[in-house]
């Protein structure tokens, strides 16, 4: 499995982001609440629901809510799954929206992520399926960019390569996550979540 990698920052920066993200992110982010979670989600046993999202999910356990990571990590399985090397190209992707990004800004990706899973349900095959989320990720890429933040330009790259998989090219994946880091750039226009907010379909 990958070893975490965790942007370089003075301990006044972690202290900050830390604060931050724990107000975008509030909930149950335990391991025994995303099997819960992924077991509802997919019909599936514990234990099988688990493997699907086995070696992504360290990225986000104990960081993101269960009840929207879950469907997030269920997305970005559906996202990669054609890539040559799924799991690098998977942890590229979320390495990039929870170290990178704002925690207002990787709320809304990961939202969109758990949302476009949702919606992508009825789709009649895994490409279709797979096409409807990446549409939806790269939409709400633009719209953020759009106001300026941190680490979009990184997220842009990874979602750019990830709609190459037919070509079989993943490398530029891991290179894109290695560009320079800004830091300065306008929050989203989303509020926080409020303290017992629902699935990510009411949290948006």
């Amino acid at each position: 499995m990958p070893k975490i990698i965790r942007r370089p920052r003075s301990p006044t920066e972690r202290t900050q982001r830390a604060a931050e993200w724990a107000r975008w992110f509030t909930g149950d982010r335990s391991i025994t609440a995303y099997r819960r979670e992924l077991a509802q989600l997919t019909g599936l046993g514990a234990d099988l629901a688990w493997e699907l999202v086995s070696d992504l999910a360290p990225l986000l356990v104990e960081r993101v809510p269960a009840q929207l990571g879950a469907q997030a990590l269920l997305a970005t399985v559906t996202l990669v799954a054609a890539q040559p090397k799924p799991r690098e190209a998977g942890w590229a992707l979320l390495a990039t929206v929870t170290e990178e990004l704002t925690p207002a800004h990787a709320r809304t990706v990961l939202e969109t992520l758990a949302l476009g899973w949702q919606a992508s349900s009825t789709a009649l095959t895994s490409t279709q399926r797979r096409q409807a989320i990446e549409r939806e990720l790269r939409c709400v890429i633009r719209r953020l960019a759009a106001g300026g933040g941190a680490g979009l330009d990184a997220l842009s790259a990874v979602v750019a390569v990830l709609g190459t998989s037919e070509r079989g090219d993943d490398s530029a994946i891991l290179e894109s996550t290695e560009g320079p880091y800004r830091e300065h750039g306008r929050e989203e226009m989303a509020q926080p979540p409020q303290t017992g907010a629902g699935r990510a379909e009411v949290e948006r």
